[in-house]
């Protein structure tokens, strides 16, 4: 499959690469005695499949969650199915620490072992690895659910992004706070001060410009370095913004709303799931009435099949696991990757390359989770839609409203792709 092509930058880091001896290879390893076509991590008895996440560092707790959906889908498929293609599904995780530098070490020692990424997490590191993702033919399924690694070669999103979040979560807010002509409400974004944040920005004030009734005010921004938000949390106060839509992390999450309360200011915030982790409902109790998250996919409070198997499949594979809505995003990847290993058997074909065919318009049903998807051409956003919740006593998200799509959010990318 065709995906994006390289910058000069990245062609010239490729080469480099190359010429240093350093390519995964994405090579046939052969032929299995049922005459199917093995690639890098494929034998007559395995398929082994890679999570690339941070295990150890500031999103850990997301990290491992979403992990542990991936596994514990595997796993399921491996206890009632006896695997795929006959093979045993095996996942080989590796530690990031949220570190690019780390990362690009732990991709190059994953890739040579493993048919594909099952699990992505973080947008820096997949952009420090996009050359070698390319180079070695290397499916890719991301847990950055974005706009840019949705334009990265061969890195696949399926779910919808966070800024789809974001923009139906700002209209939402909008309708509910009574937005229109005749009464102005104020707005305030906050995001990171790099290219994720920019990209967040425009898509938020995209919104905001097609949303009667918005009046953008402040617009403050952080680094990852950052453990105090006063001048945020003032910027945004001083400016009197009554809805807070908030492109972060869970590292700012309890930072940004603690230090509001301090300084009286209870604003409406929204978030993408991205940035709420389950564990931050302690620490927040009594401070999140007005906080709510846009997400693109289920939560475990749900009472659908999806959320019913993938509950068992986790009591079964890992038993004393604390509930968290990552693993929800990570049972999600792990069905594609079940749906595209089955498809790429069919064909006789368990190579990267034959795995990306297998992707190529790859429609998967979830069970209720989130609306069907098809990957399409591996370029395009999956769905727009996404549902409001709230948070729970145990930190668990659940929901106050049904899925739906804003136009705003299919106006903006109209506007990105041009």
């Amino acid at each position: 499959m065709l995906k994006k092509p390289l910058t000069a930058v990245a062609v010239a880091s490729l080469m480099t690469l190359a010429a240093c001896g350093n390519s995964a290879g994405s090579g046939d390893s052969g032929t299995g005695a049922d005459g199917v076509a093995m690639g890098p991590g494929v034998t007559d008895d395995e398929i082994s499949v890679t999570v690339i996440s941070d295990f150890s560092g500031p999103i850990a707790q997301g990290g491992i969650a979403g992990s542990l959906g991936v596994e514990a889908k595997i796993d399921q498929v491996n206890r009632e199915q006896g695997g795929i293609c006959g093979r045993k599904v095996v996942v080989d995780k590796r530690d990031t620490k949220y570190d690019p530098q780390i990362t690009t070490q732990q991709y190059r020692a994953a890739a040579p072992k493993n048919l594909m990424v099952a699990q992505f997490v973080g947008t820096a590191g997949l952009n420090a690895v996009r050359a070698n993702i390319e180079r070695d033919k290397m499916p890719t399924l991301s847990a950055s659910i974005n706009t840019q690694t949705l334009d990265l070669p061969n890195v696949y999103v399926a779910m919808p992004p966070f800024e789809v979040e974001l923009i139906n979560g700002l209209t939402w807010a909008a309708k509910e706070a009574g937005a229109s002509a005749s009464k102005k409400v104020k707005v305030g974004f906050v995001t990171s001060a790099d290219e994720t944040g920019k990209v967040y920005l425009d898509a938020l004030n995209h919104a905001a410009k097609a949303t009667e009734g918005l009046e953008v005010v402040a617009q403050p921004t952080y680094t990852n370095a950052d453990t105090d938000f006063t001048a945020q949390v003032n910027s945004l106060k001083d400016a009197g913004a009554e809805i807070v839509m908030l492109g972060v992390t869970p590292a700012q999450i309890a930072g940004i709303i603690g230090q509001s309360a301090q300084f009286g200011y209870k604003p409406t915030f929204v978030s993408s799931s991205g940035a709420w982790a389950s564990s931050l409902g302690k620490p927040l109790k009594g401070l999140l009435d007005k906080y709510y998250v846009s997400g693109g996919y289920g939560t475990l409070n749900d009472d659908n099949a999806g959320i019913q198997a993938l509950t068992k499949a986790r009591k079964a594979y890992a038993p004393d696991a604390k509930p968290d809505n990552f693993e929800v995003g990570g049972w999600i990847n792990g069905t594609v990757v079940v749906e595209a290993l089955r498809k790429a058997c069919e064909a006789k074909d368990l190579t990267r390359e034959g795995v990306m065919k297998a992707m190529t318009g790859l429609k998967v049903s979830f069970d209720d989770i989130l609306p069907p998807i098809d990957l399409g051409d591996g370029n395009s956003i999956v769905s727009f839609q996404s549902r409001i919740n709230k948070i729970g006593a145990d930190g668990v998200q659940e929901p106050v409203a049904e899925f739906f799509e804003s136009e705003a959010a299919k106006s903006w990318d109209a506007a990105r792709r041009k």
